[in-house]
């Protein structure tokens, strides 16, 4: 049976007593309607005066869990964490406590706390028997584990959704990011030392190694300018005018060596974003970050 409370309001018009009755249901409500419109805040605050106003509840773990839903959803990711563990611990026989844990993974990977993150995958998948959160943990741990840069880990988190998992919706999106991820293992990479040692070596010549034509033209010009000038003042016996030419332009110098070996760390990100953009393309679907119905 739900709980009432009566808030006893003077009618200013008419002066007479009037009621407003709140109930769970009531409540939940308010904090469900704001949550539906994307009201996160507001949500929250609806959530927490549930649990002040109905504190014995059996729907106190709903409303917690939907608290942390509200902060995840908000991009509040450590209070959603907050939420979300706590549901755990205080109610661990909770209909939301296999929800809480993948909201839980999420949470913590967003706000890059990685191993966390699978820590919280890893439970759910421990889970006897087995969690209907468990395919969209699985195809979760295989993206976090590109993130984390162990593709084998990744491999293995999608074989064994297929192993899992037969004839899930998903199946057909994993067997596409398999190759994927051999592809992304075998990715070319430009050697950030050996941009650093041939920038060195002629000024550019680095920016060029890592794609970067407009700058390696641009740093050639720049330090051929100031070393021509420190050349030209030594030959001529312009001692301070040399020293001026050297001094200013070895900032420079060395700023190419530096931005070189950058440029070929840039190039590397850039490739491996690009595949990795197209993994999450087809296992974001499957993981189905803000489906957050309980089955």
């Amino acid at each position: 049976m739900s709980f009432v409370l009566l808030f006893p309001l003077l009618s200013l018009s008419h002066g007479e007593g009037t009621g407003i009755f709140i109930t769970e249901e009531v409540q939940l409500g308010l904090g469900d309607a704001f949550l539906e419109e994307g009201e996160y805040y507001r949500a929250v605050t609806e959530y927490k005066k549930f649990r002040i106003l109905f504190p014995s509840s059996a729907r106190g773990d709903y409303a917690l869990f939907r608290t942390g839903i509200a902060f995840y959803l908000g991009a509040e990711y450590a209070d959603a964490v907050h939420s979300f563990s706590a549901l755990r611990e205080s109610r661990k026989d909770s209909a939301y406590a296999d929800a809480s844990l993948f909201f839980e993974g999420l949470s913590r990977w967003q706000k890059r706390d990685l191993a966390g993150a699978a820590e919280s995958f890893e439970a759910l998948l421990q889970r006897d028997p087995p969690s209907p959160f468990a395919p969209r943990a699985r195809a979760a741990r295989a993206l976090l584990e590109v993130d984390r840069g162990d593709v084998p880990a990744a491999r293995s988190a999608l074989d064994a959704f297929l192993a899992a998992c037969p004839g899930h919706a998903g199946e057909g999106r994993v067997r596409e990011a398999l190759p994927l991820l051999r592809e992304y293992e075998n990715l070319p990479e430009k050697s950030e030392l050996l941009a650093g040692i041939l920038s060195a070596i002629l000024p550019g010549s680095g920016y060029v190694y890592a794609g970067r034509y407009g700058d390696g033209l641009t740093a050639f010009l720049l330090n051929g300018l100031f070393i021509a000038g420190a050349v030209t003042a030594v030959h001529n016996e312009w001692y301070p005018a040399a020293g001026l030419a050297g001094g200013v332009g070895l900032p420079f110098y060395l700023g190419n060596i530096y931005g070189s070996a950058n440029a070929a760390k840039r190039w590397n990100n850039r490739v491996r974003r690009e595949v990795r953009g197209r993994i999450a393309a087809l296992l974001d679907p499957v993981i189905d970050s803000r489906g957050i119905a309980v089955p």
